[in-house]
């Protein structure tokens, strides 16, 4: 048979449009938590919970896109009246984050996330398939099989730029007075999509446009509703091979055994959204867990976040290896002959990536704080005064606490707020602050599942006293950066306006307020703060007073700091950096078997997935198989949602194995499921082909796989 080497003209355009779609919607996506977070204020859950609705409507729409394109509009029409709404939604974000207009950017930036959604999901499950429907089948089936590897090489390549480039854009660029511009970080990905628009309008004259002759959703859904009732309806015992027979005497034959077809086709994606689920937690699970690591690459700081950039590039490297290396070797030896051989390894591999971050969890977890678990709280006791003393802790033991030392009082019993007391005994010369009595009666508070400090000062009267604080927030910045607080005890009025000043080694300078108190004697808790890695020279200074104090202190990634300041009548007496959470020690390179399992995962299960989607769907119906598809991603987020939610498990390490241990309960299923489809040969004239011998592979049998 003759076979047609030349890529039709046409798929170079969509190529182009879908790598600016993709680059647009990646470098959208990738600032958009630090914008819900930094600029419209929300919360890190409420964001997150913003961010994976966004994510969830971005592949429930694909259904609705693929309705339009198969029964109203096409899927030329389609895509152009999506890819438009998609754009409108890149000008509100644009517009949503310029602070200097007078709107509401919240509502803004809502509308404008819903119009993106509705967007690229409608152009998601007609994009490909208006792609191979350029092909001329059979001559050009050799191309088609490559047009899907490119065309998910394409994503992967767009998306991995729009990652890098668009937070450049964002961070380098300052704007309206601040020293970030998300302004122009959306504004860059609307021009994108604008160009994406433009690139596809050019191919028109290039494309086989084909408009839908029927309403084949209208049909779908009438037929399977009157083959249900008339099934219901019938004697207890079947007497059709299939229940959509029971739909023969109404409804077209053709149209029946396409049907067939399809449901065969989603029968086979039920068990999809389990691997999603594990997919996607790159951007979450894993970003989580890089934040506990040591982002240090050759001297040289990198973001938490972008980590996620490792899994297209290795897509991109991978996929023409797969292609012209891997896969003939296979098919030569007979292994992995078709597209649900591949998908099952692949999901199979993706256990094994959560199996490695599952190890790696628990390597993390031996740095990680010991958490007060339930009817549980702890203490940290801090000693500001420059002697030692004698402690009674609420536990009954004695402890000696030396000068500016740090006790660590752990699951000491408490239901709710329990209050302890602490008997402290103290030398009656201290330094040079003079005691009248050597035994002190202090009370502390504890507050179930939390870890709070307490400061041992001295008040007005020179005797001893106790200030506690708020409870310490162990939660990792997400960017990997050391956060601090600062705890500023005072006993007079004497220093006003008090600021702590931090000058890094790079130039850059910080200035903490620490507020005025009425009251004499008080604690002020600064809210935590984060702050880049490295050596910062500190110093503390009043409205009088330009230089109270000044020392060097070292943040290392990851850490949690307090810095307790003590004031005496005055004068500056107690200055000291405390890690309440270890710096990260474990260096983030350790990510990567991870990702490589995960990437590889990703081109056997994706790129296959894509091509059985389109391959073996009737004509009429390819971009509702692949919008079904693309609901598998919908689910698996959901699932996602509803695991952690849970909240079934204290060590996010057995969280991962239990992720593991479900992709390969739902592979073994899905191994069974595969072993009774029958792989569909589809007539010639159709945009679709059968990747075996037509001698080795039987038409559909209604009663093995159907059901």
């Amino acid at each position: 048979m003759y076979l047609d080497s030349t890529y039709p003209t046409a798929v170079f355009c969509i190529i182009a449009t879908e790598f600016c779609e993709r680059f647009s919607f990646c470098g959208l996506r990738t600032i958009l938590s630090l914008y819900l977070r930094n600029i419209l204020l929300f919360n890190e859950d409420a964001a997150t919970v913003i961010y994976h609705v966004f994510i969830m409507v971005c592949y429930i729409v694909p259904l609705i896109g693929a309705i339009c394109a198969d029964s109203f509009l096409g899927r030329y029409r389609t895509i152009r009246n999506f890819s438009l709404i998609y754009l409108a939604g890149n000008i509100l974000m644009c517009i949503a984050a310029v602070p200097v207009l007078d709107h509401n950017p919240i509502l803004m930036s809502i509308v404008g996330l819903l119009l993106i959604a509705i967007g690229t999901g409608g152009l998601k499950p007609c994009v490909a398939a208006f792609g191979a429907e350029q092909f001329r089948l059979p001559e050009q089936k050799d191309l088609l099989r490559y047009f899907f590897s490119i065309f998910y090489f394409t994503i992967n390549l767009g998306g991995f730029v729009g990652m890098i480039v668009t937070p450049i854009i964002r961070k380098t660029v300052y704007c309206f007075g601040d020293d970030t511009c998300y302004a122009l970080g959306f504004g860059f990905p609307a021009l994108l999509m604008l160009l994406s628009i433009l690139l596809f309008l050019l191919g028109k004259q290039f494309y086989k446009l084909k408009s839908p002759k029927r309403n084949v959703m209208l049909e779908f859904v009438k037929c399977s509703w009157y083959a249900i009732i008339e099934r219901c309806a019938s004697s207890k015992e079947p007497n059709k091979d299939h229940w959509l027979d029971y739909a023969k005497d109404k409804f077209d034959w053709k149209l029946i055994q396409d049907m067939k077809v399809v449901f065969a086709i989603l029968l086979l994606f039920v068990p999809l959204p389990i691997f999603w689920s594990l997919f996607d937690q790159q951007g979450s699970r894993w970003t989580f867990q890089a934040s506990h690591m040591d982002c240090n690459i050759l001297g040289v700081q990198i973001i938490p976040d972008q980590m996620q950039v490792i899994n297209p590039a290795i897509v991109m490297i991978l996929i023409p290896l797969f292609d012209k290396l891997l896969y003939p070797y296979l098919e030569k030896a007979h292994l992995l002959t078709n597209s649900l051989h591949r998908m099952t390894i692949g999901g199979l591999t993706a256990g094994l990536a959560f199996v490695g971050a599952g190890v790696l969890e628990l390597v993390l977890e031996k740095n990680y704080p010991d958490l007060p678990g339930r009817h549980q709280g702890s203490l940290n006791v801090v000693n500001t005064l420059p002697c030692s003393l004698m402690l009674s802790n609420p536990v009954g033991a004695i402890e000696v606490l030396g000068a500016a030392n740090i006790l660590r009082m752990d699951h000491i019993k408490c239901y709710n707020t329990s209050s302890y007391e602490l008997i402290i005994e103290a030398p009656l010369q201290c330094g040079s602050i003079q005691f009248r009595k050597e035994q002190f009666k202090l009370t502390t508070v504890l507050n179930e599942h939390e870890e709070d400090t307490f400061i041992i000062g001295v008040n007005q009267q020179q005797e001893i006293n106790g200030y506690i604080t708020d409870p310490i927030d162990f939660q990792k910045s997400i960017t990997g950066s050391p956060k601090f607080r600062i705890d500023y005890v005072k006993n007079t009025n004497i220093l006003q306006n008090i600021s702590v000043t931090l000058h890094s080694s790079s130039g850059l300078q910080d200035i903490y307020f620490l507020g005025v108190h009425s009251n004499a004697t008080a604690l002020i808790v600064s809210p935590y703060i984060e702050v880049s890695q490295g050596v910062y020279e500190c110093k503390i200074r009043s409205e009088t007073d330009n230089n109270l104090f000044e020392k060097h202190f070292h943040f290392a990634l990851g850490g949690i700091y307090s810095l307790i300041i003590r004031e005496n009548y005055g004068e500056i007496k107690f200055v000291k950096l405390y890690a309440m959470a270890d710096p990260n020690s474990v260096n983030i390179l350790w990510q990567i078997p991870q990702y490589l399992l995960i990437s590889i995962a990703e081109i056997m299960f994706g790129v296959a997935g894509l091509e059985f989607s389109f391959t073996q769907a009737p004509k009429s119906m390819k971009t509702v198989t692949i919008a079904g598809w693309y609901l598998s991603t919908a689910v698996g987020n959901f699932l996602v949602i509803l695991v952690t939610q849970l909240d079934l498990f204290k060590s996010q390490a057995h969280e991962f194995f239990l992720f593991a241990l479900l992709i390969v309960v739902d592979m073994m299923m899905f191994i069974e499921m595969a072993c009774r489809y029958r792989f569909v040969q589809l007539e010639v004239e159709s945009s679709a082909f059968i990747m075996m011998d037509p001698i080795d592979v039987p038409l559909l049998d209604v009663s093995d796989g159907s059901d």
